[in-house]
């Protein structure tokens, strides 16, 4: 018989919902947990480690801002307006642009 370890014990149950960290996943700048169709946490990635963006509210790639706010017209015009909350879209929009 199996008998649980100490590790699987302790693990957390529930992940933060919605509040971005830095991400794991190659070419990525953050990812977030939001909450899925059936309830579950979904994690999302958002932001590419290769291009600027126009100010990064959580400050992690500041150096890749470019302040240009023609280039932010330009984006916003092409991407549109972001209504869904569990969308890379939307964090994008909130954090980095």
């Amino acid at each position: 018989m199996n008998k649980p370890t100490t590790k699987t014990l302790n693990k957390p149950t529930t992940k933060p919902l919605y509040k971005p960290f830095v991400s794991k996943v190659k070419n990525k700048k953050y990812s977030v947990y939001v909450k899925g169709e059936n309830g579950k946490p979904k994690l999302i990635s958002f932001g590419d480690k290769r291009y600027q963006q126009f100010k990064d509210k959580l400050g992690h790639y500041k150096h890749l801002d470019h302040g240009d706010t023609q280039r932010k017209k330009n984006y916003y015009s092409r991407h549109g307006k972001a209504t869904n909350k569990n969308s890379a879209k939307y964090f994008s929009h909130k954090y980095l642009w």
